[in-house]
């Protein structure tokens, strides 16, 4: 299985799950689909830093530059810095 490639491995996956009889293995497949789906989770520091930004935000409190503007602020400051 080393020397499949990513869609082989997938493909072999597919057709094994298709034939897959037992519960039990379903069930931790099940589980295992469901762990990576919410493994993602912010820190309450993170969430309060996202509600604080998404307020300033609907009260039109912050300010935006463009993507040229950023970058042309990045070089003077890393020319400034040599």
């Amino acid at each position: 299985m080393i020397d499949m490639d990513v869609q082989s491995v997938k493909i072999d996956l597919i057709h094994w799950l298709t034939e897959l009889q037992d519960k039990s293995v379903l069930k931790k497949l099940q589980g295992l689909k469901e762990q990576q789906e919410s493994s993602f989770e912010l820190s309450a520091e993170q969430k309060k830093e996202l509600d604080s930004r998404l307020e300033k935000y609907e009260n039109g409190e912050m300010r935006f530059s463009s993507w040229e503007t950023v970058k042309d602020r990045v070089r003077k400051r890393a020319k400034d810095a040599l």
